[in-house]
């Protein structure tokens, strides 16, 4: 194995390059001051005025190392050359100060110090270092994650703390009689099971709609198959829309049953599409051992290639999980009458639209944790899907990377 000879840098290089780390990092913190201050208007004036202060350093580092790179640019090749190759930053370095100054002294301005991101392009082409750009994905991964974790923790403290007071990320004064008052509340229990029933019975309906459709149009030589995957295919994108599947539920007399939430998402072509590539990559010598011993086909459905298939079918039957667990307008357009079918999604939504005053008569204790309760539902209409990901995951990578592959 050859061993890679590492060259030594000279002083200038040296320089160079610890410049472009600087920028890099001040570059990545004034966006990252930025993203804070976007994502929480709830701070203290102190509070902003120390980001102000922290940016604002950032940006004056960023303009004296583009002053730097053209003083020095100049000297070896001329100004002109300059302008030649970095017209953009040169322009970036003329306008930002100004536009900075604005949004500093204008509180209406503050919006255009997102001019600094401009620049990032420039660095980016500039600095071709691979643990960087690894420091970077990184950064931006952590960046992604909180912004799905931090309102999670929200919810977590909001719905144990005490009411009346402002909180973010910890609880203050905990408090479970909102958590104590969504379990037990028969309503939301109700529409619980519903979306239990609803969740599983579409997910089963799903997979073995999507799984019967798919393994006949894997098989090379099955008739009409161009014929039937035109037809899938002006479907996929050429769909009726709402109005055809409620006209179709009417007609079937399943207008305000749960059934009519469950049925019209059992067929994805999408779906199908993927499933149907998983077989595809399947050995063909498998079933053509299978049906010398004298399977039938059925049987080597079922004992052969669904087993082999289990990364494929946790992945669609995750997706449908999701998707029929977050459905909110299934339940609008099929039920009209009967409010005690509806799932969590469309109970939550009926809640946060009530107001505290209306039950301040029935329910003081109620009218008083009224945000407490609100989140508690939501903390529980999130915990099924947050504690069945663990377990799929691992089938999910697979599934989605074969799937992807055509045999």
């Amino acid at each position: 194995m050859a061993t890679k000879i590492k060259v030594p840098l000279t002083k200038e290089e040296k320089r160079d390059h610890m410049l472009r780390r600087i920028l890099l990092f001040c570059l990545l913190g004034s966006l990252c001051v930025l993203f804070v201050e976007l994502i929480d208007r709830a701070y203290t004036v102190e509070y902003h005025r120390a980001f102000d202060i922290l940016y604002i350093v950032f940006a004056v580092v960023m303009l004296i190392e583009a002053v730097f790179r053209i003083f020095r640019h100049s000297a070896k090749e001329g100004f002109l050359d300059y302008l030649k190759f970095d017209k953009a930053e040169f322009l970036w370095l003329v306008t930002c100060p100004v536009v900075l100054a604005c949004a500093s002294l204008i509180p209406e301005m503050a919006g255009w110090r997102w001019l600094v991101a401009l620049k990032m392009p420039n660095v980016f082409g500039r600095y071709n270092d691979e643990k960087v750009f690894e420091i970077i994905v990184e950064i931006s991964a952590v960046i992604l994650i909180l912004i799905f974790v931090l309102p999670f923790f929200n919810l977590v403290a909001v719905a144990i703390s005490r009411p009346g007071q402002t909180v973010n990320l910890l609880p203050k004064d905990i408090d479970f009689w909102g958590v104590k008052y969504a379990i037990t509340d028969k309503d939301f229990l109700a529409s619980f099971k519903n979306s239990i029933f609803i969740t599983a019975a579409g997910t089963v309906g799903s997979v073995a709609v999507v799984a019967l459709a798919a393994y006949p149009l894997s098989k090379p030589h099955m008739p009409l198959k161009r014929t039937m995957m035109m037809f899938f295919m002006i479907v996929m994108y050429f769909g009726g829309g709402m109005a055809p599947m409620i006209v179709l539920m009417n007609h079937l007399h399943l207008m305000d049953t749960i059934w009519a939430m469950i049925i019209p998402g059992w067929m994805s072509v999408y779906n199908m599409l993927l499933m149907k590539g998983f077989f595809e990559s399947l050995p063909p010598e498998l079933e053509e051992a299978a049906k010398m011993d004298g399977a039938s086909n059925m049987y080597v459905f079922c004992k052969i290639v669904l087993p082999l298939a289990k990364p494929m079918v946790a992945t669609i039957a995750f997706f449908q999980v999701v998707g029929y667990w977050n459905n909110y307008g299934s339940a609008l357009l099929y039920i009209s009458s009967r409010k005690d079918l509806y799932p969590v999604p469309n109970f939550i939504r009926n809640f946060m639209g009530m107001s505290p005053q209306s039950v301040s008569g029935l329910n003081p204790t109620l009218a008083t944790y009224w945000n407490n309760v609100e989140k508690s539902y939501l903390l529980f209409s999130i915990i099924p899907i947050m504690c069945l990901y663990p377990f799929v995951f691992r089938f999910i990578k697979g599934g989605l990377a074969t799937g992807a592959v055509k045999g």
